[in-house]
């Protein structure tokens, strides 16, 4: 047999072919959807990196936040992993469960400092010089690293169920009952619905704004429809992202939380895919930050172009030739 094993492959006839077929799952969902957030991750930072006019307080938090999404996607595969047993030695055990739950609660503070940064920036513009995420950038990025990797850790220092006796690695050996509820709801719910306050509380000052615009524009111009119908049109569009956004990158997650807390005989296959499409699911919210943003897209546009420009100069040169 094997050496990793769930309770539902050791209790039927072939529990190898049925390891097998589990693996082969998690290989089929996790590998690519890791591929795309890794890839698109690893896009957007040499996007920042290359572009100087995006060198700024806001980019350097978004360039944490991507560092954090591309280490989501890394640890990707090994989340439903954890609903396996394996006989994996005391220490990897607790490195194999920790790390991921450690990467995924930093690559939360992130967006959620994100998230709060641009809130200051867009509600009070003027005072965003003097804001903290703006003063201190080291210090904060510092934190939303250091704060997640000390609550990942107290297990290590004492707070789990393991036993000397164990024979294998089991999540919940690690995590007690009491430290994922804590985990779920005192920090990620939380997070996730400050995340959508703060993105809903934007779109409520932009509403304001746009208001402000059709009002000053009916006062110059007598025919003011095409203006107003455009900002209506962008308001509803930023309306849509943010429900879609919910939907897409959190109601999957938040369903997952709770199928694998509540629902003890979901079955090793629901809770495989939830983890996978949960967790990947997250992972996505960084990409639809950048929607329709070119900005973080004009170097890799640039490339582009110099790469076609390139390609004629090189086939007008053998039509010369010829």
């Amino acid at each position: 047999m094997n050496t990793s094993w769930d309770e539902e492959c050791f209790n039927t006839s072939n529990p190898d072919a049925c390891l097998a077929s589990q693996m082969a799952l998690i290989t089929s969902l996790a590998v690519p959807l890791s591929s795309i957030i890794i890839v698109g991750n690893l896009v957007i930072i040499v996007g920042i990196i290359g572009n100087k006019s995006l060198h700024n307080p806001t980019n350097y938090y978004f360039l944490s936040l991507l560092l954090s999404g591309l280490g989501t996607g890394l640890i990707l595969p090994s989340i439903p992993m954890m609903n396996l047993k394996s006989e994996f030695a005391s220490q990897i055990c607790f490195f194999f469960h920790l790390f991921p739950n450690f990467i995924f609660l930093a690559f939360l503070s992130n967006l959620l400092v994100v998230h709060y940064d641009r809130y200051v920036c867009i509600i009070h513009p003027f005072q965003y010089s003097l804001s903290w995420t703006h003063k201190y950038v080291p210090a904060v990025i510092l934190t939303t690293w250091l704060l997640p990797l000390l609550f990942a850790s107290l297990p290590l220092f004492g707070w789990n169920n393991w036993s000397p006796s164990a024979t294998h690695c089991y999540f919940k050996l690690i995590f007690p009952r009491a430290y994922i509820y804590l985990e779920i709801y005192g920090l990620i719910v939380p997070s996730i619905l400050a995340i959508t306050a703060i993105t809903s509380q934007i779109l409520h000052v932009a509403r304001k704004h746009v208001k402000a615009i059709k009002k000053m524009h009916r006062a110059v111009h007598s025919d003011p429809a095409s203006l107003e119908k455009q900002l209506d049109f962008k308001y509803a569009k930023c309306i849509v992202l943010l429900f879609i956004t919910f939907l897409v990158c959190w109601v999957p997650y938040i369903v997952f939380v709770h199928v694998s807390l509540f629902v003890e005989n979901s079955g090793l296959k629901t809770r495989i895919i939830l983890s996978c499409l949960g967790t990947s699911s997250a992972a996505f919210a960084p990409f639809i930050l950048v929607f329709n943003n070119k900005e973080y897209f004009e170097l890799w546009r640039s490339f582009s172009q110099s790469l076609k420009s390139c390609s004629k100069d090189t086939s007008v040169n053998r039509t010369f030739i010829v």
